[in-house]
């Protein structure tokens, strides 16, 4: 079985070379999701004049890509889990570097349906979930910073990837802009390279590595941490908190046992696969989680698909303000984004921040088709983006509190399938809605159901608040 990452023997936890590794989990944001969300609606148009089709047929190979990233993440997550991360993260960069030097060559809408739609589509959610589950390796006292930082990287991509393929589009042409996009993909590659396991340093005993990464956290601390040695390399297990319930604890221990490494060598690749996710199965949480991403991602994916055609057709906006419209919500998230990296040194249980920001641009996606107004228009998109940017951004932080390390790249692979059918059947039932009657009813179904979303969780969260008044 190939290690997960190149082996450094002089490497880490929290210092040094890992935060290289960090900067370039940040590039690779930029160049994925980042990518995809800002170039995919320029794509759609251009795609529609370049292969002279309406735009629902161009658009349909935009829906495939955005399908294919989603659907593909639970055997991406079983390749980081069987390969590791850095060849995760470098057979996702090649894929994105042949479909979309490939494509340039494209004569037909088949042509891009596969080179883009799919190709494309699995290299996306291939380095996707590698370079978020890299950085559980390698951080434990900042890891609330990385987990914050390398999502930021999307939401800049997401600023500045349409108005660059915009311009390349107008100056160059579609066919050599492709190709320029597949040459920014080679940081995929790079990125994939540049990741590391942690070893454990003879020289060391791993007890002051412990130390060390906790950053002196006393023994009658509100928690513990769990490392376990992996080939050589060691790794942050858990953080519990010591007033769980006991019998939660000795459950999720058992999980941990039944998808430890030591097992993983034991038995063969299907069956440590097979146990990992029954593991995950186990855990009623998780469930929680599926289900709330599933809700939320419907909500947000609904309020950024009808929010300009509403503010066009039901509201006094010219076209110059809703266009500042767009321009208020790309800089609330980048607001958002920074104001969570700010917080990652705040010692606070991140599944608040979760459920809060979620419940918050839940109740605007309810509230703005009642806004008639500019400025309430403009407060109400302020708070919906820079919300929905703080959760994005405390997402990875929320994913590595419901498991054991072992288990979130499979953890991380489900969630985004789970966003997938969120993406695809609750949009499609909300945008209908939308269609069929007017578009607020849509926008307040959708906001309802984030918020439905939000309090699926409430068990979790008062089951760790009792724990820790114990």
């Amino acid at each position: 079985m190939f290690n997960c990452c190149i082996r450094r023997s002089n490497l880490k936890l929290d210092r040094g070379y890992v935060w290289l590794i960090m900067m370039m989990s940040f590039l690779s944001h930029f160049v994925h999701v980042g990518f995809t969300s800002g170039v995919i609606g320029n794509l759609t148009v251009v795609h529609s004049k370049f292969f002279s089709i309406g735009l629902q047929q161009s658009s349909l190979i935009g829906s495939v890509h955005t399908a294919t990233m989603f659907m593909f993440s639970p055997v991406a997550s079983i390749l980081v889990k069987k390969v590791g991360c850095r060849v995760t993260q470098i057979f996702g960069g090649i894929c994105l570097i042949l479909g979309l030097s490939l494509l340039s060559l494209a004569t037909k809408q088949w042509h891009a349906i596969c080179l883009f739609g799919i190709l494309a589509g699995i290299g996306i959610s291939a380095t996707y979930v590698a370079s978020s589950s890299i950085l559980s390796m390698h951080f434990l006292k900042y890891k609330n910073l990385a987990f914050s930082f390398a999502p930021f990287g999307a939401i800049v991509g997401s600023a500045v990837w349409p108005k660059l393929s915009q311009h390349l589009f107008d100056t160059v042409g579609y066919s050599r802009a492709v190709a320029y996009f597949s040459i920014f993909h080679i940081l995929h590659v790079i990125a994939g390279l540049s990741f590391c396991e942690v070893s454990q340093s003879e020289s060391e005993p791993i007890d002051e590595k412990i130390s060390e990464a906790e950053g002196g956290v006393d023994a009658a601390g509100d928690k513990k941490l769990e490392l376990s040695i992996i080939d050589g390399g060691y790794s942050n297990h858990a953080f519990k908190n010591t007033g769980e319930d006991a019998e939660e604890n000795k459950k999720e221990e058992t999980d941990s046992e039944d998808a430890s490494p030591a097992t993983v060598q034991q038995t063969d690749a299907s069956s440590s696969v097979s146990k990992s996710l029954l593991a995950l199965a186990r855990l009623p949480k998780v469930w929680m989680l599926l289900v709330n991403f599933l809700l939320w991602n419907s909500c947000s994916n609904t309020f950024h698909i009808l929010i300009n055609d509403y503010l066009m057709k039901y509201t006094d906006l010219a076209d110059t303000d809703v266009t500042w419209a767009v321009v208020v919500l790309g800089i609330a998230k980048i607001v958002g984004s920074l104001l969570v990296v700010a917080l990652s040194s705040l010692q606070f249980d991140r599944l608040n921040l979760h459920f809060f920001t979620v419940i918050l641009y839940s109740v605007m996606t309810v509230v703005v088709p009642y806004c008639t107004g500019k400025e309430s228009c403009y407060a109400v998109i302020a708070v919906f983006g820079m919300s929905f940017a703080m959760s994005i951004s405390n997402l990875l932080a929320v994913v590595t509190e419901f498991c054991h390390v072992d288990l979130i790249p499979l953890l991380f692979g489900l969630l985004l399938l789970s966003e997938s059918v969120g993406g695809l059947a609750g949009t499609s039932l909300y945008t209908l809605l939308a269609v069929k009657t007017e578009e607020q009813y849509g926008l307040v179904l959708a906001g309802c159901a984030g918020v439905l979303g939000s309090l699926l969780l409430l068990p979790e969260m008062i089951r760790r608040v009792r724990g820790r008044e114990k």
